[in-house]
This record gives C-alpha cells, structure tokens and sequence, in this order.
C-alpha cells in the first residue's frame, strides 16, 4: 500500500475514531493531535489494523504524553508550590539573601535563629567532633571524614556515637 491508498484509508477510518479521540483527549488540542498521530503509525505498522488495535494505541499515547510532556497546563505535584520571584546577580553577593533561596521553604526569623543555635551547639564541642559535624554537614562520607582527619575508622565511629547524645542534649532544650 503506498502513502496515497494509506491516507485515504486513513481519513476514511479516522471519522469512526472522532468520538473516541475526542473523550479520550476532552478539549486539549495537543493531545487530540497526539491520538492521531498515534492513529496514523499504528495504519503505517498495519494497513487493515482492527479498530481494537487503534484504539489501544491511541489510549496509551495520549497517557504517555500527558505523564511524560512538559506542558505548562499539565497539573503536576512539582509544580504545586511553585514561587516566581524577582531578583539581580547582584543580590547573590548578599549571604542572607543566598540563604533564603537554598532554605526558601522556612521563615527568614527561623533560619537566623537555627543558624544561631547550630554555631552555639559547634562552639560546645571540642575541636575534633566540630571538624566532624561540620563535614557530615557537607555530605561526605564516614570513610571520607576519617581519612581526613587521620583517624582509623573505629574511633571516628565511637567520637560520632559520642556526638549523637550531645545532639539529642542540646537541641531538647
């Protein structure tokens, strides 16, 4: 079957699927393009394609596009909360500005107030467990903290259980 027998069928076949293509897609105009699309590869695959054959693969297109494509009209749970701000690179030299946006979810009060307790809590600690906890705030591993430090990885485990109580200590008050 060349292209101009495969159009022809296809416009004569695509008039049955109109109404299924149009519940499946209700008014969204790229999806109902989508459908077709699909309608028209699954006629390239199987020229006398039975209508079941079609229509499943216009059910999972149109699925596979709206969970996969990155349109803006699509309701999505990462587009929830999503904040549109204003700012100059000029204000990235600001520190508490740059704060703000790596913690933008907690108050600006709570974050100055948790900073403070976090250097009052590392100022309680002797000079090897703040040099540990200031690592692990930087994400490395144990093994990474311990080659560090020049310690042998069984009493850099023991100086972190140490820690742990004082953490749970300082931060029930």
């Amino acid at each position: 079957m060349d292209i101009k027998e495969l159009q022809k069928s296809y416009e004569s076949r695509i008039k049955g699927m109109r109404g299924f293509i149009f519940k499946q897609t209700r008014e969204n105009e790229d999806l109902r393009q989508e459908a077709c699309l699909a309608m028209w590869r699954g006629m390239q695959i199987d020229p006398e394609a039975k209508d079941g054959f079609l229509i499943n693969r216009i059910r999972w297109r149109v699925r596979d596009v709206w969970k996969t494509s990155p349109s803006v009209d699509k309701p999505h749970k990462s587009r929830d909360d999503i904040t549109i701000l204003r700012f100059y690179p000029q204000d990235f030299e600001n520190e508490i500005f740059v704060e703000f946006f790596e913690n933008h979810k907690q108050l600006l009060d709570e974050q100055v107030i948790a900073k403070i307790d976090t250097e009052r809590f590392l100022q309680s600690l002797d000079d090897m467990e703040q040099k540990i906890v200031l690592y692990k705030m930087e994400g490395r591993s144990d093994r990474d903290v311990s080659c560090e430090l020049n310690l042998p990885f069984k009493r850099y485990c023991r100086m972190k259980r140490g820690i742990r109580p004082k953490i749970k200590e300082f931060f029930a008050e």
